[in-house]
């Protein structure tokens, strides 16, 4: 595999702008259901997903352009299709709060994640940006550190803090492949945490 060599100033600025967009999508979707009925949001998500997805279709024919893709996203689906998946999957298994929370855990805490791993490194030596499968230890750190925060502010709750900042931290952090396909982590970051404080909520 060939080196591809960027240097940090370009790669904080383009993670930044991309994340900009992360935070703003998240906080949005978020907000959208502390007002609107669950069905009427749902059904919202679904055309957002089908506009989105038609996008795709047209940007893999060369018909229309998509701004702050990685490299790795210019020949798949882009992670803005699995952010939205993500976030309507949630919406659809999990009982409100715990659905925002982990909505925002997947905006703000994976944001802070792709910012530090931008701060840390100068180059990127393979298109994911990471070895072996697993991101730096401060980088993992990072991202449960703020996904906990917003957990507990949105929760009010410790144990389904921790427990869904676990989930996420693990999406966001390790590679999961099924049959040699990459399953993005704007999916499994809602999907973890929110599995999990599920089951904590079963709980306590």
């Amino acid at each position: 595999m060939s080196k591809k060599f960027i240097s940090r100033p370009d790669i904080l600025k383009e993670e930044i702008m991309r994340k900009s967009i992360h935070i703003s999508c998240g906080i949005a979707i978020s907000i959208l259901y502390t007002i609107c009925q669950k069905n009427l949001l749902v059904i919202g998500l679904l055309f957002s997903l089908f506009i989105i997805f038609s996008f795709e279709f047209l940007r893999f024919k060369g018909l229309v352009p998509v701004p702050f893709l990685r490299d790795k996203e210019k020949k798949k689906i882009g992670g803005h299709a699995f952010f939205m998946l993500g976030a309507s999957l949630s919406i659809l298994l999990f009982d409100k709060q715990i659905a925002i929370a982990s909505i925002s855990m997947l905006a703000i805490g994976d944001a802070a994640s792709g910012i530090a791993q931008s701060v840390k490194r100068g180059t990127l030596v393979t298109p994911e940006g990471y070895k072996r499968g697993i991101k730096p230890p401060d980088v993992i750190l990072t991202m449960f550190s703020v996904s906990f925060l917003v957990g507990y502010f949105i929760l009010d709750s410790l144990a389904m803090a921790v427990i869904g900042a676990i989930g996420a931290t693990i999406a966001d952090g390790v590679y999961l492949k099924i049959c040699r396909v990459m399953i993005d982590d704007n999916l499994t970051i809602p999907l973890y945490s929110g599995f999990l404080m599920s089951l904590v909520s079963l709980t306590f």
